[in-house]
């Protein structure tokens, strides 16, 4: 029975670590774009150094949670909730614009300039659009489908490890309780 509940924790650990390993994918990837992009020599000013240094931390935050949710720590579960809720919307309205995704993205939404329903995907990518005054009039919202379904597997694993633990303990309780009643008789 113990075997049986370890090899179900496991399981849903390496569940865990999978997620971590795609936050850290994700960061580094998007990292890295923003170096491609700096050696590209584009025109930098403050505005864009700040844009730049957001998503460094971003990115950066990424890597972060990826590894304390790799290296099985409480507060890693934390952090990638909070990354996932940070990639749940892209949004462009009236030049001001927001996506930032890492380790992917399977956005489903609406074009407001052009009318139409739209999805784009990119898997072991990651992107950031972050504009305040863009030129561009493209409105239009985005949800980001992979990050809410990370978010429902990361929330139904923690649980399912929650209960595992859970019968696992009382599993051992029970037997310990047992093993005494047989050595008091």
């Amino acid at each position: 029975m113990i075997k049986k509940i370890n090899k179900k924790i496991k399981i849903n650990t390496n569940i865990l670590k999978g997620i971590g390993i795609l936050e850290v994918i994700g960061g580094t990837t998007g990292i890295g774009l923003i170096i491609w992009l700096a050696l590209q020599g584009m025109q930098t000013n403050t505005y864009v150094f700040l844009i730049l240094l957001f998503a460094i931390g971003f990115y950066a935050y990424s890597i972060y949670a990826g590894i304390n949710l790799f290296k099985k720590m409480e507060n890693g579960i934390q952090h990638s909730r909070i990354l996932q809720y940070l990639q749940l919307i892209g949004i462009s309205i009236s030049g001001m614009t927001y996506i930032l995704t890492s380790g992917g993205n399977f956005f489903l939404g609406y074009n407001f300039t052009k009318s139409t329903l739209e999805f784009k995907m990119s898997i072991i990518a990651s992107e950031f659009e972050l504009n305040i005054k863009s030129s561009q009039e493209n409105d239009f919202i985005f949800i980001n489908m992979m990050a809410i379904l990370v978010l429902i597997l990361l929330e139904r694993t923690v649980i399912k490890i929650k209960e595992l633990n859970y019968s696992k303990e009382d599993y051992e309780k029970k037997m310990t309780e047992y093993n005494t009643a047989q050595h008091s008789e």
